[in-house]
């Protein structure tokens, strides 16, 4: 993901309450669950059917006065069929963040996109680091449903964002196959323990084999807490045991996981 799309989604904060929702059609009352009313509403061709299909996310009313408590927020993907009338094909009620899920910054939520044969989920939260996400996510015609195609992180301190910022981009190679009935944009924290099996292993900034290393490494014996497994590469932390963190990605082959 290029620097310039945190820089972009600062700029689109201000903008979300205007440009978020397309109009409400009738079709649509009768997918707006119990207890809820819409969020955002967007419309676009998801499967490449030349179908106007939709996406309905939901909340509760009154959100904003539920502080600490994570209510969810359900996603719901519309497929027109061939006599013309919308249908739910996937639901999901953890793919959008909580209304405080983004620290003091706000309601972490900036938007959905639909795009030809896939859609996109972006958010954007924190304090003084801020921190943002992008999803993207598509089409599987074998399969019949929608996958994560593409996980983009930016961070920085806003203090000094240009010598703080830090992108990492995680395509579907190592993200493995996840469709968007099984996402979770806040995944619980693995905390499983490795130990590192080869004389060096380096850290990297994106997990993407034959990238470029980062010039810090770890030796043999060094033990590491798993934060997240992907496909060739384990993200972990690292405490040096004088009271400094390291964080990054090892490849998965380099660690022994430990029982």
């Amino acid at each position: 993901m290029p620097k310039t799309f945190l820089f972009a989604i600062l700029t689109a904060t201000c903008l979300t309450a205007s440009a978020q929702n397309d109009s409400i059609p009738a079709e649509i009352s009768p997918f707006i669950l119990p207890g809820y009313e819409p969020l955002d509403y967007k419309t676009g061709d998801l499967n490449g059917d030349k179908k106007l299909d939709a996406i309905l996310i939901l909340k509760q009313p009154g959100e904003d006065s539920l502080y600490g408590e994570e209510t969810p927020r359900p996603m719901q993907l519309l497929i027109r069929q061939t006599d013309g009338k919308l249908k739910q094909v996937a639901r999901n009620d953890n793919a959008i963040m909580c209304r405080h899920c983004g620290g003091v910054f706000g309601d972490p939520y900036e938007g959905t996109q639909i795009f030809d044969k896939g859609f996109s989920v972006s958010f954007y939260g924190g304090s003084s680091w801020r921190w943002a996400y992008y999803y993207e996510f598509r089409w599987n015609a074998v399969k019949k449903s929608w996958y994560l195609f593409k996980e983009s992180q930016s961070s920085f301190q806003s203090g000094d964002p240009e010598a703080t910022m830090k992108n990492i981009e995680i395509e579907a190679s190592e993200l493995g196959e996840v469709a968007i009935d099984k996402f979770n944009s806040d995944p619980a924290y693995e905390g499983s323990k490795w130990k590192v099996k080869a004389v060096k292993s380096f850290f990297y900034d994106n997990p993407k084999p034959g990238s470029k290393p980062r010039k810090g490494y770890l030796i043999k014996g060094n033990q590491v807490t798993g934060i997240r497994q992907l496909k060739n590469f384990i993200e972990v932390s690292f405490d040096n045991g004088k009271g400094v963190s390291t964080s990054g990605f090892i490849l998965k082959k380099d660690l022994l996981k430990l029982q």
